[in-house]
């Protein structure tokens, strides 16, 4: 018989450190690395712990054939082909037969679903909720309110189907059920499986179906984080799972203000676990604002989170209007080519050099014939290991260009070029890295910065909803009030559709 131990980690208390000290026990006690598995919700997670064991116990890739996310190992499991994988110029394909406009993106970090905002993806978005949790899609359409049709979302179904079955295809959730049809499954000694509350209804089968054989599980996660039930996340499974409870003591994260707020909210969700856990000694700070303008972000690491991505166009223009870098959404910022070029033409007017790099996005962005000789603009020929000066790029280069960056620089209309001004005025122009992260509360969890700042204001029909059925908003703003290190800036809502923080 399987034993089942259950690890419950709040914010900041090490879940997946906890786990990976197991595995590495677990390795140490003589169980072979080919006959465990460490399963997780997303792929970030499972490079951590294959390159610890690697590194720790001198193994290979080869030896961790079960270290996957679970859709990877049904993959591989099943022995499936990537043009058997319902994706891409399949999606395209599929898009022409239904008249229907898709992106074809999907994101295995997000349970394979589809992450697009087309009309097709969300019609696909809702079918695969539907076969993931297990549940009538007409409910499921219902219940996540879709702006198209039943008879579309009908329609589409019907004809994914037949689609699918026409090519042979499968996507991320076929091959949940088709693993779950096996006979032959890996035989494995230990499972971990972390971020536990986020599985839906189908990976629970195929958690429960390898377990069915293996001497022991850990299965970790947070109950109170569960803010994926929307998207077919199954809580009640994971807490209804028998075995020996061990609740993480210590957050490395939370202060003691924060960690109270977060209790509080917490406390609210009727489906839970109770767990017993503390703060750092350090009491941090929870300050109430009415304007996002009375947060100076101009030093620090910050994180501005909203139930909603159009909650935040009022702190993205005030960044823009102070100058200060940020990045937005799921996507990590990335330094452009004309703020690379911008400073990189600073540079030089101030006597410094620049690299090669520095110097490809300078001449992109300067017009060639009038700023550049004729034969210079693609760097033919040039010593990419050199650092430029001006005067050489000027008698060895072919620089012709002379005077401000706004007259230089190439490409810009004139909003970008007062945002510069900013950047330039705010010394954020020279920083590779933003300080300050803007996203929406579900594009965040797992995410943590010093200072935090959480809208208040909901949607009308997130409130409707919260009205209902209360546990997942409380969920949610639980998630964003725990992402706070040091402080924390609560928002005051300005519509009366809002979540009461405190």
């Amino acid at each position: 018989m399987t034993k089942t131990i259950k690890i419950f980690g709040s914010p900041g208390t090490g879940k997946t450190t906890t786990l990976l000290k197991l595995l590495e026990e677990k390795i140490a006690e003589g169980y072979r690395p080919d006959k465990i598995g460490f399963f997780s919700f997303t792929r970030r997670a499972i490079r951590e712990a294959r390159s610890r064991v690697i590194k720790k116990f001198n193994l290979s890739e080869d030896d961790l054939e079960y270290f996957r996310t679970i859709h990877s190992m049904c993959y591989r499991t099943l022995n499936i082909n990537s043009g058997q994988v319902f994706k891409g110029e399949r999606v395209k394909e599929f898009s022409e037969v239904a008249r229907v406009e898709m992106s074809g993106v999907s994101e295995e970090d997000t349970s394979g679903l589809s992450i697009g905002n087309k009309k097709g993806d969300l019609l696909l978005f809702c079918d695969e909720v539907s076969r993931s949790s297990e549940r009538n899609l007409r409910e499921v359409w219902k219940e996540l309110e879709c702006e198209h049709t039943w008879e579309e979302q009908e329609y589409f179904s019907k004809a994914l189907r037949n689609f699918k079955k026409s090519k042979n295809l499968l996507d991320f959730t076929d091959m949940l059920d088709l693993f779950n049809q096996e006979t032959i499954i890996p035989q494995l000694d230990v499972i971990f499986v972390d971020e536990a509350q986020d599985l839906t209804t189908k990976q629970w089968k195929v958690i429960d179906k390898l377990t069915s054989n293996c001497k022991l599980r850990y299965i970790a996660g947070d109950d109170d984080q569960a803010i994926y039930r929307w998207a077919g996340a199954d809580v009640k499974k994971f807490l209804d799972i028998e075995g020996e409870i061990e609740v993480l003591p210590i957050s490395y994260r939370l202060p003691q203000t924060i960690h109270k707020l977060a209790c509080d909210i917490s406390n609210k969700i009727s489906l839970r676990q109770v767990k017993n856990w503390t703060s750092r000694e350090d009491r941090g700070s929870i300050t109430d604002i009415s304007s996002i303008e009375e947060v100076d972000m101009s030093n620090g690491e910050w994180l501005i989170l909203a139930r909603s991505g159009y909650q935040l166009f009022k702190t993205e223009a005030y960044c823009k209007r102070m100058g200060w870098f940020y990045e937005k959404g799921y996507h990590e910022f990335k330094t452009n080519k004309f703020v690379i070029a911008i400073r990189s033409w600073i540079k030089l007017n101030r006597g410094d050099t620049i690299s090669f790099d520095e110097l490809k996005k300078l001449y992109q962005c300067i017009k060639g014939r009038t700023g550049i000789k004729r034969g210079f603009k693609k760097l033919e020929g040039v010593d990419n290991n050199m650092e430029f000066s001006l005067k050489y790029l000027q008698d060895n280069v072919g620089l012709l260009a002379t005077g401000k960056w706004e007259d230089v620089i190439i490409g810009l209309d004139p909003e970008d070029i007062l945002m510069f001004e900013s950047l330039i005025k705010s010394g954020d122009i020279f920083k590779n890295k933003a300080r300050i992260r803007l996203s929406t509360i579900h594009g965040i969890k797992g995410g943590e910065s010093d200072n935090v700042v959480v809208i208040a204001d909901i949607s009308y029909r997130t409130w409707r909803k919260f009205n209902v059925q209360p546990d997942d908003e409380h969920r949610v703003f639980y998630v964003a009030v725990t992402r706070a290190k040091k402080n924390l800036f609560l928002l005051q809502p300005e519509t009366k559709y809002s979540y009461e923080l405190r």
